[in-house]
């Protein structure tokens, strides 16, 4: 438990060096004091508003890694976050809610709609709110790490060729939406897909023929997927694609249109190109609980997929005579603090 600090602290914390914000929303400044006083790290910036107006005028005009507030969990005052947090530059911000005993933290999560949602009781805990806060604080530094690399022109996150996201961002991709399903309770679907005819067209037809059809492939692959979904280019001649599904069925109905997708044969080169592969798909968390694991479960049920012409594959090491030693399950940080289950 902490103890309030004097109201002479409201207003703004600067801490030095901070390399990221946190919103501290409450209008009661004993308690937003003693929050900040518990947030403070040498490492962040956290700013004090006293009323959602405040907070709105904050948040529509920088990013924050993340929101702390203090709400009596009405319906009204959900609203009124929810609204709050509906900037562009905030839209996807985590947020913490200080509720009070025995409020329904389901209530918040569904009113508060898309985005990260923890509920903590107003007789907080330190150790706990404490490694909440880290978590996704780490959380934002990793997404803005990524996006320096991006403004650089590096090119070390995406594929030259064609431009989709190569294998690391398609980790951190996979990485983020396993971890905003563990907060809900939630499924994430890696699925891989590759098809054996790009090498020959490449050897027969040549290698500039063989990169226009995959620059084809990539097109194809990203008409067929909704905006949510990430297609990325892991291999020579692999893709990988991220789904947010809570069913099998819903994972089907997508790979089965990605079936559809490439089996209309391809114009390339004053030729016509038809190509048959597989795809095979692992499920978070029952078959992982880390990227690379899933990536790795999904490559080898794709390869069965693809030797048998069965389009496309769930991950059964059972049933298709596969190890669970192709990988170790990594535990994610965000287990120290909830137990993940199959929804």
């Amino acid at each position: 438990m902490f103890n309030p600090l004097s109201t002479a602290a409201m207003a703004v914390v600067d801490l030095q060096n901070a390399t990221a914000a946190i919103l501290v929303v409450s209008d009661q400044p004993a308690e937003a004091s003693a929050v900040a006083a518990l947030l403070q790290s040498g490492q962040e910036q956290v700013v004090i508003v006293q009323s959602s107006a405040a907070a709105t005028s904050e948040l529509s005009v920088r990013e924050f890694a993340l929101i702390v507030s203090s709400t009596n969990n009405t319906t009204a005052q959900l609203n009124s976050m929810a609204a709050m947090r509906a900037h562009r530059l905030n839209a996807s911000t985590p947020m913490i809610l200080l509720v009070p005993t025995g409020a329904s933290q389901a209530d918040a999560m569904r009113i508060l709609g898309p985005g990260i949602v923890d509920c903590v009781y107003q007789s907080i805990d330190e150790v706990v709110l404490r490694a909440k806060v880290k978590m996704f604080v780490d959380m934002y530094r990793n997404k803005q790490r990524l996006r320096e690399v991006e403004n650089q022109g590096s090119g070390l996150l995406t594929d030259a060729l064609t431009g989709l996201p190569n294998r690391v961002l398609f980790v951190d991709r996979a990485d983020q939406s396993m971890r905003q399903a563990a907060r809900g309770g939630g499924r994430v679907a890696v699925a891989v897909m590759d098809w054996d005819q790009i090498n020959d067209v490449k050897e027969t037809l040549g290698p500039a023929t063989g990169d226009e059809l995959l620059r084809q492939i990539a097109l194809r692959l990203t008409g067929a997927l909704r905006r949510s979904d990430t297609i990325a280019r892991i291999g020579a001649t692999a893709f990988g694609t991220v789904l947010a599904c809570d069913t099998r069925d819903g994972v089907q109905t997508v790979t089965e249109r990605l079936d559809r997708a490439m089996a209309t044969p391809f114009a390339v080169g004053g030729h016509r190109i038809t190509l048959g592969g597989g795809i095979g798909v692992a499920m978070f968390p029952e078959h992982g609980r880390d990227p690379k694991v899933l990536i790795d479960r999904a490559n080898a049920v794709m390869v069965i997929a693809k030797q048998g012409s069965m389009g496309h594959l769930f991950y059964d090491p059972i049933e298709h005579g596969l190890s669970d030693d192709i990988a170790d399950t990594a535990e994610m940080n965000a287990e120290e603090l909830f137990k993940v289950t199959a929804a």
